[in-house]
């Protein structure tokens, strides 16, 4: 990640069970820009389990779904989730930290399209996904 931290988290939305720092329930992801991708860290809890010693499958779509609506917010796109779909590729054990990007990969008048990685420590992929949303004025505009 470049040194230049410019947080993206919408202010206008404090209790989003994904990103709102005023949700003691939420994850609180703090997502930042990197370039012209989005950028968060998480780091999962035995709370968030699933399968024994491992993140919960629906935590991890949660985290696709989130970060794929801040993939529009580098380039002054907010929107909604339509539609989104993931896969899981490696087992996520609560403690590891994993680092979380979004991009951008296409858009027009009424929505855009965008990719979600989700690496374990050392670059290993263990989830992706992908997905579309559409378009919605900035949450300060409203």
């Amino acid at each position: 990640m470049s040194t230049d931290r410019i947080r993206l988290n919408a202010n206008e939305t404090p209790h989003c069970f994904g990103c709102g720092p005023a949700n003691p329930r939420g994850l609180q992801l703090e997502i930042f820009q990197d370039g012209t991708d989005a950028v968060a860290t998480f780091t999962p809890t035995p709370d968030l389990g699933g399968w024994p010693d491992r993140l919960h499958g629906g935590v991890i779509g949660l985290l696709v779904d989130e970060m794929l609506v801040y993939a529009g917010a580098p380039h002054d796109l907010w929107g909604v989730t339509a539609k989104v779909r993931y896969w899981l590729r490696k087992p996520i054990a609560f403690g590891d930290e994993l680092t979380l990007r979004s991009r951008l990969i296409q858009q027009s008048e009424r929505a855009f399209r965008a990719t979600v990685a989700i690496h374990l420590p050392g670059e290993v992929l263990a989830a992706e996904g992908e997905g579309m949303c559409v378009l919605r004025r900035a949450p300060d505009e409203d």
